[in-house]
């Protein structure tokens, strides 16, 4: 009896968190996660910096994942998103991507990321540029920009 409760309190130690930002926040501080920046190369996240998840299955595996935006904690707002794909024993970085105010949203079971486009003296609050935006997909190994566009909307 004492051998069974090992086992399966040691099987439930293996298993990821569930999707949420308490994992996401968790994660961020278990990899040591990194962004990049055009200004410092790759600089840290601190786990309080994960603003929003977005939970679903993007890998079709049965599992969710977990897509999560980065906080600037300024008026730059979101700086970068990454994703978490959810092994068996794990959670894992799949995708890492950085940015300026980066808007994300799910479509089915692919993530669109939206930035805006500066023109020369725009103000911080007021990009007059439009706004580019890239479609991620599962290819069955990693996440794969499948579609870019550029239009007057922030949400795609």
């Amino acid at each position: 009896m004492v051998i069974l409760a090992a086992v399966l309190a040691a099987a439930f130690a293996l298993q990821p968190g569930p999707c949420s930002l308490k994992t996401a926040r968790q994660e961020i501080l278990r990899q040591d996660v990194q962004i990049g920046s055009s200004v410092h190369g790759r600089i840290p996240v601190a786990p309080e910096q994960a603003d929003y998840v977005l939970c679903a299955d993007y890998t079709g595996d049965g599992r969710a994942d977990m897509a999560v935006t980065i906080a600037s904690g300024g008026t730059a707002g979101n700086i970068a998103w990454l994703v978490f794909v959810r092994t068996s024993t794990a959670w894992r970085v799949a995708l890492n991507r950085s940015g300026y105010k980066v808007g994300l949203y799910r479509i089915g079971t692919d993530l669109v990321d939206s930035q805006p486009i500066y023109r020369p003296n725009d103000p911080n609050c007021c990009p007059t540029g439009g706004f580019d935006h890239a479609r991620w997909h599962w290819n069955g190994k990693a996440f794969v920009a499948v579609r870019r566009w550029h239009d007057k909307s922030y949400k795609p």
